[in-house]
């Protein structure tokens, strides 16, 4: 998953992405280059595949030097429980993803507007990006 997308002005043209999977977090330099090549999955994906090589500092910082980014948002719906599995693609952008408690057939008697009552839905988040 994408938390952070970063270019600072300092950096001449270099962007810097962080990345989390249920591992931990991985810090991705995305050189000028590269970033023009995959220019749309650096700015766009939600759930990124990322190649490239593993570069460490003396001090011990490691960083993924990208190389190939795929976009893989479309895999976010079969991550999510088995509420959401039968769902349709996620759009951009903070969403709600869908009521948790969605079987309205199977509870005639509460109304609909009761199962999409905030406790009963999920939220994404958008990344924070740099503008």
């Amino acid at each position: 998953m994408v938390l952070v997308r970063q270019r600072p002005g300092s950096a001449k043209g270099v962007v810097f992405m962080t990345l989390e999977d249920e591992t931990g977090i991985a810090n991705v330099v995305v050189w000028p280059k590269v970033m023009a090549q995959f220019r749309k999955e650096v700015m766009g994906a939600r759930l990124v595949l990322v190649e490239g090589r593993i570069q460490s500092s003396p001090e011990k910082v490691v960083h993924l030097v990208a190389e190939r980014l795929i976009d893989r948002s479309y895999d976010l719906v079969g991550l999510a429980n088995d509420a959401l599995v039968r769902k349709r693609a996620l759009p951009t952008g903070a969403v709600l993803v869908e009521p948790i408690n969605d079987d309205y057939h199977a509870q005639p008697d509460i109304p609909a507007q009761k199962h999409r009552h905030p406790r009963n839905v999920r939220i994404l988040p958008r990344s924070r990006d740099f503008h």
